[in-house]
């Protein structure tokens, strides 16, 4: 029989950072990240028993994050600087090309905001994305496209 406490702490401690990372790539706001990932976090403890052994847990709480980040989003939201995800306790590292694409990600419709995250930051296969946003694998597929299209269109450079 398996410690289904310590499980959910390694796991807790494991995705907080990638967690973090996509609530606050999508919402720009610390204070909202910081609140969805707390629910999200608390919805999953919850549901504990059957999530820990879902290969795809670490995805249906960034989802979760992600969507309570939607509900409670203002129209006022303020741009902020994007901090890289910390490690080991360091300092958040912020670099003007990091804070261009999350910009740009912001800008993104909803779907393909959330398939591009999940995709590309937390690194979840195809399959995985599409059991998470119920969707097929076609549809992720053309999101992701669609979103490629849209931040090279939005991040590129002219030597004007």
């Amino acid at each position: 029989m398996r410690n289904e406490a310590l499980d959910f702490d390694e796991f807790y401690r494991g995705s907080y950072p990638k967690v973090f990372a996509a609530a606050f790539t999508v919402s720009g706001d610390r204070v909202a990240a910081l609140d969805a990932v707390q629910e999200a976090f608390e919805r999953a403890f919850m549901r504990w028993s059957r999530l820990g052994r879902e290969p795809w847990a670490e995805g249906w709480v960034m989802t979760t994050a992600m969507n309570f980040c939607r509900r409670t989003a203002t129209r006022t939201a303020k741009e902020h600087l994007v901090p890289s995800v910390m490690e080991g306790g360091q300092a958040p590292v912020v670099d003007s090309e990091r804070v261009d694409l999350v910009t740009a990600i912001r800008r993104l419709p909803w779907r393909q905001r959330q398939a591009t995250v999940l995709f590309y930051l937390g690194d979840l296969p195809l399959g995985a994305v599409a059991e998470l946003m119920s969707l097929s694998e076609g549809t992720v597929k053309a999101h992701l496209a669609q979103a490629r299209k849209a931040l090279r269109r939005s991040l590129e450079v002219s030597d004007v």
